[in-house]
């Protein structure tokens, strides 16, 4: 089953999130959401799609898209009307006049800032309220945990652990580092041994010894 939001994670500094959304290149129409907004400042590159009639060498170079847009809506449109067909996006960033700004991992996630934690919460259930799902429990999530959205709009862990953030201390995420490595050689140590069958001594007969047919 497709699903537009698949997973959210609670970003350290509590005012932000990310919002896993099912590629977003192709659902940047979820930026409509915005359209209320004035944009302040971007940060979009664009790059052209290679044909299949393109040499195998042929590279296309990456341009920082000049034009200033009001709003969300008016970036879409000009995408719609003048530049999907023919380019690639990349969205790096969009900075609202409100202080708040979205960021995009191509494919995967958005990552929303807000400026409190009360604007967090309340952007969150309004967005996810928008695919049929039910407000969030927001004090049963830990920060930095990624969870799932079920069919029934529940959230499930996954059990993949904590990911760092850009808000984290140089010092946390040293320690994380730590953790992770240790973890990883730990597991290394207790790998299961070769369970292979040894044939040495075995009952089975060696290739040296004629096998007469039964019948």
């Amino acid at each position: 089953m497709n699903q537009l939001i698949t997973n959210i994670e609670l970003l350290s500094n509590q005012k932000s999130f990310r919002l896993g959304i099912s590629d977003t290149s192709e659902n940047l129409w979820f930026l409509l959401h915005f359209k209320k907004l004035e944009i302040l400042n971007t940060v979009i590159y664009h790059q052209q799609y290679s044909e299949f009639r393109t040499a195998k060498t042929t590279k296309y170079p990456t341009r920082r898209l000049k034009k200033k847009f009001a709003n969300t809506a008016d970036f879409l449109d000009y995408l719609t009307l003048s530049l999907k067909p023919l380019k690639r996006i990349f969205l790096y960033e969009i900075a609202f006049t409100n202080g708040w700004k979205i960021k995009e991992q191509p494919h995967i996630y958005f990552t929303i800032y807000t400026n409190s934690l009360e604007e967090r919460n309340t952007l969150i259930n309004h967005l996810i309220n928008s695919v049929g799902y039910d407000p969030i429990a927001f004090d049963l999530l830990e920060p930095n945990v990624t969870y799932y959205f079920k069919a029934s709009g529940s959230l499930e862990d996954y059990k993949l652990g904590v990911s760092p953030d850009e808000f984290w201390s140089e010092e946390r995420l040293e320690k994380w580092k730590e953790e992770i490595n240790k973890k990883d050689y730990v597991d290394e140590v207790l790998a299961p041994e070769d369970t292979s069958f040894d044939f040495v001594g075995s009952s089975f007969p060696t290739s040296d010894i004629d096998i007469k047919v039964p019948f």
